[in-house]
């Protein structure tokens, strides 16, 4: 008889430890974001991506780096559900050697001008969220 009630304490725990882990599993909300930006039709090689709140929001903002016209914000550092605005900086190589102080001669990389000029924005759902940018990038600059 001893058995029955030892198998059903250990039961009971097993079940209460399930119980306590599983909401860690579903995460804090946070939500994945991916996507590609391209610039006159080619991905842009490097730059950033920010996500900042809409006016009125409390939730939180967050960015990734862009590279050969890629970008990820993982699960751990995503956003929230909500709506947000979205500010892309874009960096290209001028060709140019240039000598920085703690890295010494380097490729000259300096800030793209893009054709957009109104505000990116973007809605953030449960589940999948996975983004396009087409820019275009201003002449002569």
């Amino acid at each position: 008889m001893m058995r029955p009630s030892r198998f059903r304490l250990t039961a009971l725990l097993a079940l209460a430890s399930v119980l306590f882990l599983l909401p860690g599993c579903g995460g804090n909300g946070r939500q994945k974001v991916v996507g590609a930006v391209t610039v006159d039709a080619a991905p842009l090689e490097s730059g950033t991506i920010n996500f900042r709140p809409a006016p009125g929001s409390k939730a939180n903002s967050s960015g990734a780096g862009i590279q050969n016209g890629r970008f990820e914000v993982p699960a751990d550092k995503g956003l929230m559900p909500g709506a947000y605005q979205v500010t892309i900086q874009g960096f290209r190589k001028t060709g140019r050697m240039v000598r920085d102080p703690q890295m010494g001669q380097i490729e000259e990389i300096v800030p793209m001008q893009f054709n957009e000029t109104g505000a990116r924005s973007v809605t953030i759902v449960e589940g999948k969220n996975e983004f396009e940018f087409t820019l275009t990038q201003r002449k002569g600059k």
